[in-house]
């Protein structure tokens, strides 16, 4: 009887003892929680900081000034560091916003290398991450044009955009720019479905057709498109 009553206070002092430690544990998975959500948090405001600057600068269709830019640079790095782990559409964005530090500058301009290698680099880790989304692959080969670099990275790129969307307009228009642009550097394969991107975009409506001819006239390939 006296060796049931002395094991009370042990049982009681264990029992307190992993209320305390579930206690804790609890506190801990609550602080770690706060901490993963202020990261979240801290992400999207960078986020949305850094997208409404590439609205900006996609609607006046100019070259951002330098402190504009790099505060947009940052803003789109500091939500890839907060993200907990590599989010393909984040890249993206990163990468755009390298490609508009020069964006009006001349085709492999040597003032603008560093820039689009840069925005070349982002868009690869996009697509490694992101492999399926044909935004991005038509960006990365936007980005081989501007560099001049008509490799097989550049043919892939071509080949995964079209391929991945087939019917987005937005990719079939940039694919189609692409394409006109860099008509004499394709091969007969690539002029063909540049052909296919551009009669997409011109069937979608009489405004893209239009536009699809003006920079046919400019690039020389109207008789192509027509």
């Amino acid at each position: 009887m006296s060796a049931v009553i002395d094991a009370q206070p042990a049982v009681q002092i264990s029992s307190v003892f992993w209320q305390r430690i579930s206690a804790l544990l609890v506190a801990l998975a609550a602080l770690l929680l706060m901490l993963f959500g202020g990261r979240l948090l801290l992400a999207g405001i960078a986020d949305y900081q850094a997208e409404a600057f590439l609205t900006a600068w996609e609607t006046a269709g100019s070259e951002p000034d330098e402190r504009a830019w790099s505060i947009a640079h940052d803003a789109a790095q500091r939500a890839i560091d907060l993200y907990p782990v590599a989010d393909g559409e984040r890249l993206d964005r990163l990468g755009r916003i390298y490609s508009w530090q020069h964006f009006r500058q001349p085709y492999a301009a040597p003032q603008a290398q560093a820039s689009r290698l840069a925005a070349l680099e982002a868009y690869r880790a996009s697509v490694n991450v992101r492999p399926s989304w044909p935004d991005s692959w038509a960006r990365l080969a936007r980005a081989k044009l501007y560099l001049q670099a008509f490799d097989d990275e550049f043919a892939n790129a071509l080949q995964q955009a079209f391929t991945q969307g087939p019917w987005r307009i937005g990719v079939n228009r940039e694919l189609a720019q692409i394409g006109l642009i860099a008509w004499p550097r394709l091969t007969p394969e690539q002029q063909q479905t540049t052909l296919e991107s551009a009669r997409r975009v011109a069937v979608y409506s009489a405004g893209e057709a239009q536009q699809l001819l003006k920079l046919a006239a400019q690039t020389g390939t109207l008789q192509q498109v027509c």
